[in-house]
């Protein structure tokens, strides 16, 4: 195919070049560059020692994607053309940092206090009131940070009653499915079975701050930050796109690619839902309603525990 010129430039070459300055004088256009870019980057420090070297022993804790995420976000924080990047930026070293607190808690536990870290349940208690104070500490530093133009809304002032009432309806509705769908697709066919009595009062406390860890880092932190610079549903379809692929990093102890899709398709509910109520509570409620009956009453009687 040939190309007519004009001034030595190809027409085609030169209607992409227009294309592209009309993209940048989007409103929406920093926003989603920056995630493209973020993702790509955390993406190539999580897979490419995967590829390269023994998947199971290369980081367990996900430390060098922390530390990427961390690099990543702290040109935000000093040069002030970077400023609307900064909330985006920080959602997703919160993401990164906080889940690596959470997976290395018991072992810094027990390396810092031996038998007195307690049992491994408390272990992971404690580990998910880390990720959770890690959190809102990054939260936190969002919205003193950032300027009010780009100020993510966290929405955690009100819930109302329709908010509850949607807690216990989307809590009964995604347990339902967690019950419907095979145990290959919700990705956790190797979860270790509890014990309701013995494990509950603390790993069920555990997973609700792991669960109001993730609506903070993605329906408060991310979508509020997209939703300055897209509109509603690309903001929504964003977030929900990095809830999925967050997931590629957890180590579920079963197939992780088929769990995408159902990850993907939860956040874009989540984040519905949080926008349709204006309160993150809702979402917090079911997704941690949602863990605990996932881990103490679908994946035991999935084996007849």
């Amino acid at each position: 195919m040939v190309h007519r010129r004009i001034s030595g430039v190809p027409v085609a070459t030169e209607a992409f070049g227009a294309r592209l300055d009309r993209y940048r004088a989007k409103p929406w256009w920093p926003a989603a560059a920056t995630l493209v870019i973020a993702e790509l980057g955390l993406g190539a420090a999580l897979l490419i020692p995967i590829t390269f070297s023994d998947p199971n022993g290369v980081d367990p804790y996900l430390a060098r994607l922390s530390v990427a995420s961390v690099l990543i976000a702290l040109p935000s924080l000093f040069v002030r053309r970077l400023g609307p990047a900064r909330p985006i930026l920080l959602a997703l070293a919160a993401v990164a940092t906080t889940y690596t607190l959470l997976a290395a808690g018991p072992q810094i536990l027990y390396d810092l206090l031996g038998s007195r870290s307690g049992s491994f349940d408390a272990q992971i208690f404690w580990a998910s009131v880390a990720q959770s104070a890690g959190t809102l500490l990054i939260a936190l530093a969002a919205v003193r940070t950032v300027a009010p133009e780009w100020r993510p809304s966290l929405r955690m002032r009100r819930i109302g009653l329709g908010g509850l009432a949607a807690g216990v309806v989307g809590s009964v509705v995604l347990i339902g499915l967690g019950l419907a769908l095979p145990a290959n697709l919700l990705g956790r066919v190797a979860l270790q079975p509890v014990a309701l009595g013995r494990d509950f009062p603390l790993l069920g406390p555990a997973n609700a701050l792991q669960a109001f860890s993730q609506e903070v880092q993605f329906r408060g932190l991310l979508l509020g930050a997209l939703e300055r610079t897209m509109s509603p549903r690309w903001a929504n379809v964003s977030q929900a796109a990095v809830f999925g692929l967050a997931h590629l990093a957890i180590s579920y102890g079963g197939p992780e690619a088929p769990f995408v899709p159902i990850t993907f398709l939860v956040g874009l509910a989540f984040g519905w839902l949080v926008r349709r109520t204006n309160s993150l509570w809702p979402a917090v409620v079911i997704h941690a309603v949602a863990d605990i009956a996932l881990q103490f009453g679908i994946v035991p009687g999935l084996y007849g525990f």
